[in-house]
């Protein structure tokens, strides 16, 4: 019985140390290249906002190019390690707004490099700045993000029509 027991243990504990967590328990962030969705999105949509340059780091870690209506979305790791996304749509305002803020009303307005975007907060802590750039309405922050509103208001202020 103690053979067979010091048999499993030979088992047991290489297993146990090889699936031992690593110190850190911070997962590393894939980072991807949203470019091409955001060429997709210039192609389809004339002068089409896309988000500007953003400080090194920030890291964009999902994308993804929408189909009827047309749009966009871009989801970034933020400086402080949260979630911040960049969405846009040719859809009716009002359509855009609840898919991607939820049925809150607004709650204020922002101040982003002069212009002013309309601000929804969630009941989970979640902020969304929302403004309309011709035919195309802009939502940074969305229902999923987590970062807080000075992060926001960085990647709002690169938002710009593209040449």
């Amino acid at each position: 019985m103690i053979r067979s027991l010091g048999l499993v243990m030979l088992i047991v504990v290489p297993v146990w140390f090889f699936a031992q967590p690593p110190d850190s328990d911070e997962a590393e962030i894939r980072v991807i290249d949203p470019v091409p969705e955001l060429q997709a999105w210039t192609t389809t949509v004339e002068q089409a906002p896309v988000p500007g340059a953003l400080p090194d780091d920030w890291r964009p870690t999902a994308a993804q190019y929408l189909r009827a209506p047309e749009g966009v979305r871009v989801g970034y790791n933020t400086p402080s390690r949260e979630y911040a996304e960049y969405a846009a749509s040719t859809g009716p305002a009002a359509e855009v707004i609840e898919e991607f803020v939820g049925d809150q009303p607004p709650t204020g307005t922002v101040d982003v490099a002069g212009q002013q975007w309309q601000r929804y907060d969630d009941e989970d802590g979640s902020i969304s700045l929302v403004r309309p750039f011709g035919t195309v309405t802009v939502v940074v922050g969305t229902l999923r993000a987590s970062a807080q509103l000075d992060e926001l208001v960085t990647l709002a202020e690169g938002v710009r029509p593209a040449a």
